[in-house]
């Protein structure tokens, strides 16, 4: 090969480098685009973690007094079924 054909093949390697890194750096950027968006909803998740997390709290503290009140209830019943009991067996 001369000179000339080195120094070409030199300068087309180079162009081809140059348009690579051109290549990578726009595919960097694109994902850096995307974690940015990714980074906002996981933000969007991590908030509707913690509002569901306190709907959840709220609803069991619901439950335990509605089963708190139930538990009540059913002892008012057994102890109205137990004092029938004794009216009709004539033991009041």
């Amino acid at each position: 090969m001369s000179d000339e054909q080195n120094q070409q093949l030199m300068q087309a390697i180079k162009e081809l480098q140059k348009q690579m890194n051109d290549g990578f750096d726009r595919v960097d950027k694109r994902f850096e685009g995307m974690d940015k968006r990714f980074e906002g909803i996981d933000k969007r998740f991590s908030k509707l973690e913690k509002e569901m997390n306190a709907r959840f709290d709220n609803m069991d503290e619901r439950f335990d007094k509605l089963q708190d009140g139930m538990d009540l209830l059913a002892q008012r019943t057994w102890n109205n079924e137990q004092e029938i009991y004794r009216m009709k067996m004539g033991k009041v």
